[in-house]
């Protein structure tokens, strides 16, 4: 008999089994197919989320572009309100002490610079008197008499001393600092005294104030004598001055203009009078300060980028121009690295990704229903040719052997008694192994098709065994094989079909018979527990391994070849028993051991505790 386990589980399957290149085209095709779904799922997201940053894009530019048009009414109102006909220091301190700019150039009426001057032209010759008391002072500084310098200035230079040299520089003032540097202690009583009425005087930008020039000059001397003394108006002064140094020619006009010196704007008043002086931190902070913020997504602000400034990498989200009056100035809406403006996309990405997700679910169950279709098809298409080539086989040799017996027998001139008795006692054996081939066949293909009848009903275990003793025959009493019986008395009745248990309980007597030795030891019992009846089959015989004992009760199998092809069989009788066993809603298992026999157990419920 050839190999059924070699076809089944060899390489022969290997070789006859062409169904994987079909299995494998399918695999390509479906991951072909899921590859495009993500593939169109992964633009799709893509332009989705394209298209809602461009939505976003364009609403925010429309707002700045609101925006920008309230930014240039506010600065245009700004540069009004430096309009002015005051006296050109005044308007100065004006500008500044109302932060309308970080400094500023005040002309006077005939479109000179009117301050800041580092001069006053046309104030006249030093008067005598002016020149007496300036001696003086100098005097009692050169003496070292600090107490006679000070008290002779506090008394001489009253705080509403507004002489002049000639050129226009206050004399008190530097009679003044004098006395601080002689004196050189700020906590001196003294000192306090005289450096608040020369305050007082830096702090006054009317008429008969002091020009720029000595404003400055005296401002960082008192800072370097006093550290703590602090001028608000030191910074714009010298703001202003380095302008002027810078710029030759001043160019007139309300356009808001980068200067000759770094960082700093310049912008005039509509009326003429007057040339601002900003910085940029100023510039930016002033229009940022004439917005209000529009609704914007977490993580996004509105910001503003002076002319020539390079947007921070993809910080910068969109922008606009500010307009004419700030050329160059832009407003933007800026996001930070941790901005996701995707999520305002997320419900349409989601429905595109549970579709897609869904259609691949779909594809790939469709897929495995299709693969296992397709295995299953090509499973019985490779069970139904091993069934017939082993049919074919299993068949062939008892219907060989009887033919060779009966040709023998007709063959012989004579017959012998003796001969023809034991010729047709070999007919007979070979006869039933046929019908046992034939019965199994049939039954297998029964099972297979689910077209075996069961006849279930209140079954005596008792009984079954019985049968299975008379079926097997002559072979439980032949030399050379013991068969004990085993069975419990008063077992409950079970339910099932009694012929279908009596073959299950056969096969496996029939399997302990084919895989034992010369000396066959055979057991067969039946005993209740938990609710179950178990009959058991135990042999002597070759056993079986842990591998085989998980694959013996597949179709077709037989761990050992050399017996199967000396007692015959195709490897079905465990597979029937296995059948038969789970209609029945029961349990088989084998406990075996290589080389000291196996222990088969079929467990059936009892039909409900009843007893025979």
């Amino acid at each position: 008999m050839n190999s059924i386990r070699h076809n089944l589980f060899g390489r022969g399957v290997g070789q006859e089994d062409r169904s994987w290149p079909m299995l494998v085209l399918l695999l390509v095709v479906v991951t072909a197919a899921i590859g495009c779904v993500l593939w169109f799922l992964g633009e799709a997201m893509r332009h989705e989320r394209v298209a809602v940053r461009e939505t976003l894009a364009g609403a925010y530019r429309g707002q700045l572009t609101l925006l920008a048009g309230r930014v240039v009414d506010g600065w245009n109102a700004k540069l009004t309100a430096m309009n002015g006909t005051d006296e050109p220091g005044e308007r100065f301190a004006r500008i500044v002490k109302g932060r309308l700019g970080i400094s500023a150039i005040c002309f006077d009426g005939s479109g000179g610079i009117g301050y800041p001057v580092e001069i006053v032209t046309g104030a006249g010759e030093d008067s005598h008197e002016d020149t007496v008391v300036l001696g003086r002072v100098r005097d009692l500084a050169r003496a070292g008499d600090v107490k006679a310098l000070t008290q002779y200035v506090i008394v001489n230079f009253p705080a509403t001393d507004t002489r002049a040299d000639g050129q226009g520089q206050l004399i008190a003032a530097n009679a003044e600092l004098l006395a601080l540097e002689k004196i050189g202690n700020p906590k001196d009583a003294d000192f306090r005294v005289i450096e608040e009425r020369l305050m007082g005087r830096i702090g006054n930008y009317g008429i008969g104030s002091m020009p720029s020039a000595q404003r400055r000059f005296i401002m960082h001397e008192v800072g370097r004598l006093d550290p703590w003394q602090r001028f608000p108006m030191q910074d714009p002064e010298d703001l202003a001055a380095r302008f002027l140094d810078a710029h030759a020619t001043i160019v007139h006009g309300t356009t808001l203009r980068a200067t000759e010196v770094p960082d700093v704007w310049s912008a005039e008043s509509p009326d003429g009078h007057t040339l601002g002086l900003f910085t940029t931190v100023y510039v930016r902070g002033t229009l940022r300060g004439m917005i209000e913020d529009p609704s914007l997504a977490a993580g996004a602000w509105l910001t503003t980028e002076a002319p020539g400034e390079e947007p921070a990498g993809e910080s910068i989200f969109t922008e606009v121009p500010v307009g004419a009056a700030l050329p160059g100035w832009r407003l933007a809406v800026a996001i930070d690295s941790k901005t996701d403006f995707d999520s305002i996309a997320a419900p349409r990405v989601n429905t595109l990704i549970w579709v897609a997700c869904t259609v691949i679910a779909g594809m790939t169950v469709l897929t495995i229903i299709i693969a296992r279709s397709f295995g299953r098809q090509t499973r019985l298409a490779r069970l139904k040719n091993d069934l017939v080539a082993n049919v074919s086989h299993e068949l062939k040799t008892p219907l060989t052997a009887m033919r060779a017996l009966v040709e023998t027998l007709i063959d012989s001139e004579r017959l012998d008694e003796k001969t023809t008795r034991e010729y047709l006692q070999m007919i007979a054996t070979e006869n039933m192994r046929l019908s046992r081939l034939i019965e199994n066949f049939l039954t297998f293909s029964r099972l297979e098709r689910d077209r075996y009848a069961f006849d279930f009903k209140v079954v005596r275990p008792e009984a079954v065994v019985d049968a299975a003793v008379v079926a097997f025959g002559e072979r439980g009493h032949a030399p050379g094989c013991t068969l004990d019986l085993g069975v419990e008395r008063d077992l409950p009745m079970i339910r099932g079909d009694v012929d279908a248990l009596t073959t299950a309980v056969l096969n496996l007597m029939e399997n302990a018979w084919k895989y034992s030795g010369d000396e066959k030891r055979i057991r067969v019992g039946a005993s209740a527990h938990n609710g179950s009846v178990t009959f058991a089959v135990a042999d002597n015989g070759i056993g079986l391994s842990a591998r085989e004992s998980r694959r013996v009760f597949g179709r077709f199998y037989q761990s050992d070849q050399r017996l199967a092809r000396t007692a015959g069989g195709c490897g079905l009788g465990l597979s029937i028993v296995q059948s038969i066993v789970a209609t029945h809603h029961g349990v088989v298992r084998v406990e075996s051991e290589l080389g000291k026999g196996s222990t088969f157990s079929i467990e059936i419920p009892t039909s409900g505790g009843a007893t025979g």
